[in-house]
């Protein structure tokens, strides 16, 4: 923007007007003329008008009284006032209008000109200013990165749109809460609380990954780089973070390296599949015939029972290695998930036998269908159910809340009420071979993810609502899900 104006000129003395126009035209202001208040009505809206110089005092009106109306045809225009008559009261309720300046006249050709050059020189840093300002709000709304400001207590201030596209978070969500306790997961608030305190005490900050909650309870993995925001006084009054999603990136290395892991444990397996299987083989067939020789009330009899029972958890170990390490051919069908885990809680009701425990049941009311290999499911909800009972403490209660996100996905949100899992529990679950049991390959949880990959779900642990560990599974449902039975459940519900 350059520092020409285009001025209006308001005056009904011709020699006046014809003065100023061309005293303006020296500095190249382009000059539009104007001899009543009528007229500057007449000819409608002018956003293009920068300046306007009033003569106060005009056949049809004061400044006073018309500058209210005026300013609805010039929205964009400063107005200076110019008088032979001045008086203290009209300059007071000019200025209280918005005037920025008042003159006397006879007018000096060095005041008006001055003053003319002092308006563009605000409009052009007025400008200036507004371009960048489109730039930064342009920038914050198309960047994928997570712009985010917190104050020095860590609530929110604002963040960018992009933070709400990945969270879902809305501003009305969390503005003035507590970043930590709404964002970020219960075992990681210690150490990103001290992060934020070193930010406060503008420390160096950069690198730090960490998870993010979303609104519906994922987590999503962010690299933020820190910077404190100061004040007048130059004193951090808040925190500016600069957040990279990286989740994406993350689970790709996370993946690669399973597959690595996975293909290393394939030729593990088969070398140990084909040297262990005549041997064990030779084992059971000895067994079977000292089990025909000895008398069942033998004490020799419990030994080679022992052995006999070694031989078959052996090979049950190496089978759900073999199992774990070869690749997942899923065979597909419609199913129903409500259907399929309470076969599998009737499956294990003879583990539960003797024991105070209790399946409940939340549904959205749709009988939700997906295209699943319905026994590789039954496995995931086996997984979860076993471990479930084996952490537990009776009374068990184990809850299953199945809901729609949209009309694509299916959240299967599975907690019970025991003791809850660690830290390190909690980042290691899923790798395999992990276990804090005595006995166990420690592949369970890690099979079930294999699973839930292959049908294109996920699943992770997720922030418990009462003492136990919570699980979320999203998974996609079946074209045309809802059922019939959900349908009459709905209009039911409406009628």
């Amino acid at each position: 923007m350059s520092d020409e104006l285009q001025i209006l000129l308001v005056e009904d003395d011709e020699d006046a007007r014809s003065n100023l126009a061309d005293i303006l035209e020296l500095d190249g202001h382009q000059i539009h003329l104007a001899g009543s208040f009528a007229e500057v009505r007449q000819q409608g809206s002018r956003p293009e008008i920068s300046l306007v110089i009033l003569d106060r005092q005009l056949p049809d009106g004061v400044a006073e009284e018309e500058l209210p109306g005026l300013k609805k045809y010039l929205p964009h225009a400063e107005f200076i006032v110019v008088t032979g008559y001045a008086d203290m009261e009209n300059t007071i309720a000019a200025l209280q209008l918005g005037v920025v300046d008042y003159i006397l006249k006879p007018i000096y050709p060095d005041a008006i000109r001055k003053s003319a050059a002092r308006i563009a020189k605000q409009k052009r840093t007025e400008y200036e200013l507004s371009k960048e300002q489109r730039f930064a709000s342009q920038v914050l709304a198309t960047a994928e990165a997570i712009v985010l400001v917190l104050d020095h207590h860590g609530c929110v201030i604002r963040f960018n749109p992009y933070f709400t596209q990945i969270t879902g978070w809305q501003r009305q969500d969390l503005y003035g809460k507590d970043w930590f306790q709404y964002c970020i997961p219960q075992p990681d608030r210690p150490r990103i609380q001290e992060v934020f305190n070193q930010t406060i005490r503008e420390e160096k900050t950069t690198g730090v990954l960490n998870a993010v909650l979303t609104r519906d309870g994922r987590q999503r993995q962010i690299r933020w780089s820190n910077t404190t925001l100061p004040n007048d006084d130059g004193k951090p009054v808040s925190v500016l973070a600069v957040g990279v999603d990286v989740t994406d990136l993350i689970e790709a290395q996370q993946l690669a390296g399973r597959s690595q892991r996975l293909a290393a444990i394939g030729q593990t397996v088969a070398g140990l599949a084909h040297e262990s299987r005549n041997a064990l083989h030779r084992i059971q067939a000895s067994v079977e015939i000292l089990q025909l020789d000895i008398p069942p009330e033998s004490d020799l009899r419990e030994e080679v029972d022992s052995i006999q029972r070694a031989s078959i958890e052996l090979h049950s170990t190496l089978e759900e290695v073999r199992q774990f390490a070869a690749p997942i051919h899923l065979h597909r069908e419609p199913a129903s998930l409500v259907e399929i885990w309470r076969r599998v809680w009737g499956y294990l009701q003879p583990l539960a036998a003797g024991r105070e425990v209790e399946l409940v049941e939340r549904t959205c009311g749709c009988d939700i269908r997906v295209d699943v290999d319905v026994m590789r499911m039954e496995q995931v909800f086996r997984n979860l159910f076993e471990n479930a009972l084996a952490a537990c403490r009776d009374p068990v209660q184990i809850l299953i809340n199945c809901h729609c996100d949209g009309p694509d996905d299916v959240i299967l949100d599975i907690e019970d009420n025991g003791p809850g899992l660690e830290s390190e529990q909690r980042e290691k679950l899923f790798e395999p071979f992990y276990t804090t049991k005595s006995r166990g390959t420690g592949l369970g949880m890690s099979i079930v993810q294999r699973i839930l990959d292959a049908h294109g779900g996920t699943i992770q642990v997720a922030e418990p609502k009462r003492s136990g560990a919570r699980f979320l599974i999203r998974l996609a449902k079946d074209e045309g899900a809802c059922g019939m039975e959900g349908k009459q459940q709905q209009e039911a519900e409406h009628a």
